[in-house]
């Protein structure tokens, strides 16, 4: 996949057929998106656009939001989803005043889609004010094609960012994940904590995310995989203030089951696959000793039905 983040000059494209948007988590509504595209540029012959920004739109305007995805985390889903040009608008508050009109334009000037495929409550342009109306509107003017792709639904929920935002901020993965196609993810890097779980038996890999803007789902216990240096395996997650120790400073820490290597300051991803309880305080380390043998029995049982091999 290309990744165009120059939007001074006119895009050397073949036959684009391009989508529009944020893009938050690529969850399975903006999948369905990019399955129509690669259809149409199949028939075309052409090449797959996704047109997205960076900043958030949200963070730049002041209207705090937590992220399912990291520009690199989105750039490598966008790769996985078969997207062979990626277009990165450096997102301002000079350009958040573009009327709906003037992004049309520039986009159709820049990258000259002969398909534009579109997710049925779209909006764009300053205050997404634009519809998809207008680009119906001047679909005649710049000879493209606009097609629209329908709302899905998953389950019982609507397929959106904002309702996989909650369902994580609820601390309910599993139904997070069937709305994203995929577990929820974390990636971070394994720095030093207070050595309390190897003095107890249960050794844990403290999770450091550099992007303050990342969702950490609600406090709790979690089956979860971890994903290192090519090698995955399972384990159990406490996302928490550790209140048995009165630490009382949000943690992200991963008890690795079958592994004994120091990875300080390495990389990893820790990937969330179900809930296994509240976080709570216990009265000794024995009695949260006892607990934490009981959660990796369990963690263990919901792993293993997975088809996922892990090595530990």
């Amino acid at each position: 996949m290309e990744i165009i983040t120059d939007i001074s000059l006119p895009l050397a494209l073949n036959r684009p057929v391009v989508t529009i948007g944020t893009f938050d988590g690529v969850h399975l509504g903006h999948q369905a998106i990019f399955g129509v595209m690669k259809k149409h540029a199949s028939a075309l012959g052409g090449d797959t656009v996704v047109v997205t920004f960076h900043p958030h739109p949200r963070l730049v305007l002041n209207q705090h939001v937590y992220l399912l995805s990291t520009r690199e985390e989105k750039r490598s889903a966008f790769a996985e989803a078969g997207i062979s040009h990626l277009v990165e608008i450096p997102f301002t508050r000079e350009f958040s005043q573009h009327s709906a009109e003037d992004f049309i334009r520039m986009i159709a000037g820049l990258i000259r889609p002969e398909v534009f495929v579109i997710g049925y409550d779209h909006g764009f342009g300053r205050d997404r004010k634009g519809s998809i109306n207008q680009l119906y509107h001047f679909g005649g003017e710049f000879g493209y094609k606009v097609v629209q792709v329908d709302e899905l639904i998953a389950g019982n929920h609507h397929v959106s960012s904002s309702v996989v935002r909650w369902l994580l901020q609820e601390g309910d993965v599993e139904q997070a994940a069937a709305l994203l196609g995929r577990e929820y993810t974390i990636t971070g890097q394994v720095i030093r904590g207070n050595q309390i779980g190897k003095l107890i038996g249960y050794p844990t890999a403290n999770l450091y995310v550099d992007d303050p803007n990342k969702l950490v789902p609600s406090m709790g216990v979690y089956a979860s995989r971890v994903y290192h240096n090519g090698r995955t395996f399972n384990g159990m997650t406490n996302i928490g203030m550790r209140p048995t120790i009165n630490a009382y400073k949000l943690t992200i820490e991963t008890n690795i089951f079958g592994f004994d290597e120091d990875i300080y300051y390495e990389t990893i991803t820790v990937q969330l696959v179900k809930r296994i309880r509240n976080e709570k305080k216990f009265g000794s380390l024995d009695l949260l000793k006892s607990q934490l043998q009981n959660d990796r029995e369990t963690a263990a049982r919901i792993l293993s039905f997975s088809n996922k091999p892990a090595e530990g």
